[in-house]
């Protein structure tokens, strides 16, 4: 298994808003259900409340407003087939 780890840093000081961050899943690796997490929480990989989604061959995760200085961290493994 390979974790990928995405960090999202907002500079300035206003307001980036809906922000998403997304990231297709790499060939010749399959996507872990279940893995992605955000600032260390887990999510889920339906179209739910937590913003978080899988689908076919790409995560993404809303983090909707993300206020200027701040940073989110999205992870999320992959098997190698």
């Amino acid at each position: 298994e390979i974790t990928y780890t995405i960090t999202a840093t907002a500079t300035g000081s206003g307001v980036l808003p809906n922000l998403v961050i997304r990231d297709t899943i790499p060939a010749g690796t399959t996507y872990v259900p279940g893995s992605i997490t955000l600032d260390a929480a887990t999510q889920t990989d339906a179209q739910d409340s937590d913003g978080a989604t899988f689908t076919a061959n790409a995560i993404a995760v809303a983090l909707g407003n993300v206020q200027g200085g701040t940073a989110h961290v999205v992870a999320f493994k992959v098997k190698v087939n």
